[in-house]
C-alpha cells in the first residue's frame, strides 16, 4: 500500500472538513449556499440539474450546516479555501454555482483557480456595496465572539419544535429553499454557527468596494464563462450592480428573475429553480460552441399570475 505524505494527508484532512449532499450524476456542478443557510437548500434545483446531465455537489461552507468552524475570520478568501482543496480533488473541473454569500466565494474560488473551474453561476451574489449605507460603518465594531454568549441553546427544543412545524406547512414542500431558511432558527442555536453568522457577515461588509485589491477591480480578470443571475424582488443586492457587470464583465450573460427576492419566494420558487436550470444550461451551450450573443435576459414567470 502506497505511504501518505503529511502534505498528503493535510490536504485530505481540509477536503473532508466540508460536509456536503449530493443529487443526480454526471459531470460535477458544486453548489455554494447562502448566508446562515446550507447544502440541503438545493435539493429543489439539483432535480433539474440533473436532467441536463449534472451531478451536484451542495457543500456547506465552514461553520454552517454540519461543516466545523474553521480558525480565524471568515473572509471570502478563508470560505473559498476549503472549497478550493475540494475541487482539487475532482477528475474534472466544475461548473460552480453560488447564491448570495456563495456567489462571492464562487468569484473567489475562479480568480484564485481558474485552470479548475469551468464556469460561473452566481445566483444574486453579494458584491461589495459601491454606495454604502451608513449602518456599514458597525460592521468594525460585530464581534463574533457574541456568537458564543448567547445562550439560544437553552431554546433549542423549542426552535426546534417550531422549524418542525413550519417545514410542515404543504406550501413549503418543494420549496427547499424556503425551508432551508426556516431552519435557520435551530441551528442558531448551536454557537459555532452563531460565531460564523457574524463572522461572515462582518466580513462581507468590510470586503472592500474600491482599490487595487476590490472585488470590482478583478472582475475584468474572470475567464470562465459566467452567467449572473438577479432577482427582480431582491431587496438586498442593488439593482445598480447589473450596470456595473455589464460594463466590467461585457462577455458575461445576465438573467433577471423579475418575480422572484432574494430567497424566499414562495408562489415563485420554481421560477428561480428553473431561472438557475436555464443559466447552467448557457455554460454548457457555450462549451459545445452553441454560445449566442446576449447579455440581458428576462426569464418568464411560470407560476402564474392567476394564482396570486
Amino acid at each position: 500500500m502506497p505511504s501518505v505524505s503529511p502534505d498528503d494527508e493535510a490536504s485530505a484532512a481540509k477536503t473532508t472538513a466540508l460536509h456536503r449532499n449530493e443529487w443526480g450524476e454526471g459531470d460535477p456542478l458544486i453548489a455554494l449556499h447562502p448566508l446562515a443557510l446550507e447544502s440541503t437548500a438545493f435539493a429543489g434545483v439539483a432535480q433539474l440539474l440533473g436532467r441536463l446531465g449534472l451531478r451536484t455537489v451542495a457543500l456547506d461552507l465552514p461553520g454552517f450546516g454540519a461543516s466545523p468552524l474553521v480558525a480565524g475570520p471568515l473572509t471570502p478568501a478563508a470560505l473559498a479555501e476549503p472549497v478550493i482543496e475540494f475541487v482539487r480533488t475532482l477528475e474534472r473541473p466544475p461548473i460552480l454555482m453560488g447564491m448570495s454569500m456563495g456567489g462571492r466565494v464562487a468569484l473567489e474560488v475562479a480568480l484564485r483557480e481558474p485552470e479548475r473551474v469551468r464556469g460561473l453561476v452566481l445566483v444574486a451574489p453579494f458584491l461589495p456595496w459601491r454606495k454604502r449605507p451608513r449602518w456599514y460603518g458597525m460592521a468594525h465594531h460585530l464581534d463574533p465572539a457574541w456568537g458564543e454568549r448567547l445562550p439560544l441553546e437553552r431554546a433549542w427544543p423549542l426552535l426546534k419544535r417550531t422549524t418542525d412545524l413550519l417545514e410542515a406547512i404543504p406550501a413549503l414542500e418543494h420549496d427547499w429553499f424556503a425551508r432551508a431558511c426556516v431552519r435557520v432558527a435551530y441551528y442558531l442555536s448551536c454557537p459555532a454557527t452563531r460565531t460564523a453568522f457574524l463572522s461572515a457577515t462582518r466580513e462581507l461588509a468590510l470586503d472592500p468596494a474600491e482599490g487595487p485589491d476590490s472585488l470590482w477591480a478583478k472582475l475584468p480578470g474572470i475567464r470562465v464563462t459566467t452567467v449572473f443571475l438577479w432577482a427582480g424582488r431582491d431587496r438586498l443586492i442593488p439593482h445598480a450592480h447589473a450596470d456595473v457587470v455589464a460594463e466590467l464583465m461585457p462577455d458575461a450573460a445576465q438573467l433577471e428573475v423579475a418575480c422572484s427576492g432574494h430567497f424566499v419566494n414562495f408562489l415563485h420558487f420554481q421560477c428561480m429553480e428553473h431561472a438557475i436550470a436555464l443559466a447552467t444550461s448557457r455554460i454548457l451551450d457555450a462549451e459545445q460552441g452553441r454560445d449566442r450573443e446576449y447579455q440581458r435576459i428576462l426569464t418568464p414567470c411560470i407560476a402564474g399570475r392567476e394564482r396570486e
